[in-house]
């Protein structure tokens, strides 16, 4: 945050009068509405500033102390002072609690490392922080209960350039940032969805061919029918090799397992061609899995390169809030809201099978795709929320575009593996590269 820019966003606030509401967007990032103008207040470390009249999404709920502190103090209060002191803003307020007056301060300092927000009574009392700093790791601690001391006054060094509209001068500012920043997102979740599809793709080409698999079979068999006739050849438990002559007159050369009882090699090589044979018989099975798994983490990452902003990204973060672990189903949370996504024929059958009746259940309309729970617990499911958890519905369907049919789990009648019939249900339509519903 430079200091001169500072001062400028002070006198811009400084003409207002009334603080309409006071919350937390993000991890870092405060909203101030005073009268009509909204002030995004970014504390990140290291990049902070201030950004005026911007979009923000609102990334998740906050209701940590300083966040209840933050809203009783400054929502709904009357604006009295703004002052800008290096790369400190401190704006006084008045507001109305239980009948009396009350003056508080917030203070936001973009000092670097210790960059922070502090909510202040009039005696400069800290009552809360977005970051409390201890003894420990500052000399200036910011502790609740104590006295906020002063930072020492140091020289600012930067450049200083001509700003005519300080409003979008920070709006420019803020997109510049959110694009790198969302960029740099989808490039740590797309790095993390290669090495998953390039694990995927190993094991599927290690997999041995059906014929390969039955070769395999044929040769264990005719291991284990020498090796019962020849047993007496072997001498030595240590041996590596059995070298017979077959029943077409050709020299086999058996490798000899470490066995308790040698007497049981025969057996050992018929479980061995058992084994190769159901395998054979399910190989295709397997591939068809592994080829699921990994068309899923295609439309996984057409999805994150398709997000428009951070919140719809911040969807396709790897999470471990989740307690389920399930090979054959994807977690995410939108809004604390668990939502599950079958993988592939296995995990749509087991969420059909497992899901309640009150949850609620999404897919694309009339077209083969991934089958998508919310877990509702029993709760009212926010319309923004159905709206996004139908977005990863239409993605993880492979498709750009299309209708998706959301309705109870009660509501549907499950015909033969994941095919469903329905009735009630609602629809919604989507173009993933478009923002509006239409």
């Amino acid at each position: 945050m430079k200091a001169f820019i500072l001062k400028k966003i002070a006198q811009h606030i400084s003409s207002k009068k009334f603080i309409k509401r006071a919350i937390r967007v993000d991890d870092n990032v405060i909203l101030l509405e005073i009268d009509k103008t909204k002030y995004f207040f970014d504390l990140t470390k290291g990049n902070s500033d201030i950004y005026i009249d911007i979009d923000y999404d609102l990334s998740k709920k906050f209701n940590a102390p300083f966040d209840i502190t933050l809203t009783k103090k400054f929502t709904k209060s009357k604006l009295l002072e703004v002052k800008a002191y290096e790369r400190i803003l401190t704006i006084k307020v008045e507001t109305n609690l239980s009948f009396k007056k009350e003056i508080n301060y917030i203070q936001f300092e973009f000092t670097g490392r210790y960059t922070n927000a502090i909510i202040l009574n009039e005696d400069f009392i800290v009552i809360e922080a977005l970051h409390h700093i201890s003894p420990m790791q500052s000399t200036r601690s910011v502790e609740i209960g104590e006295k906020l001391l002063p930072i020492p006054p140091r020289e600012i060094k930067e450049k200083v350039f001509e700003v005519d509209d300080v409003v979008k001068y920070t709006q420019e500012l803020f997109k510049e940032k959110y694009n790198k920043r969302l960029e740099n997102l989808k490039k740590s979740i797309l790095n993390n969805i290669d090495k998953k599809i390039n694990k995927l793709q190993k094991i599927l080409n290690s997999l041995d061919s059906e014929e390969e698999l039955l070769k395999k079979s044929e040769l264990y068999k005719h291991y284990a029918d020498l090796a019962m006739i020849n047993l007496y050849k072997i001498k030595n438990k240590y041996d590596k090799f059995l070298e017979v002559i077959d029943f077409e007159g050709n020299e086999v050369k058996i490798p000899i397992p470490r066995l308790r009882n040698i007497n049981e090699i025969g057996n050992y090589y018929y479980n061995l061609s058992k084994k190769m044979k159901i395998k054979s018989k399910n190989i295709q099975i397997e591939k068809d899995n592994l080829i699921q798994k990994i068309e899923f983490l295609q439309n996984y990452k057409d999805g994150v390169k398709k997000a428009q902003n951070i919140s719809d990204l911040n969807i396709y973060k790897s999470t471990k809030k989740s307690k389920i672990k399930e090979d054959n189903i994807e977690s995410f949370y939108i809004d604390d809201f668990l939502v599950l996504v079958g993988k592939n024929e296995k995990g749509n059958i087991k969420l059909l099978k497992e899901s309640k009746a009150n949850d609620i259940w999404l897919h694309i309309k009339d077209k083969k795709g991934a089958h998508v729970i919310i877990k509702t617990n029993k709760k009212k499911v926010p319309e923004d929320v159905i709206f996004k958890a139908a977005k990863l519905a239409l993605t993880f369907s492979g498709e750009d575009e299309g209708i998706v049919d959301y309705t109870q789990r009660r509501h549907l009648y499950i015909k033969e593996k994941a095919f469903v019939n329905y009735v009630t249900y609602k629809s919604i339509a989507l173009n993933l590269a478009k923002k509006d519903i239409s």
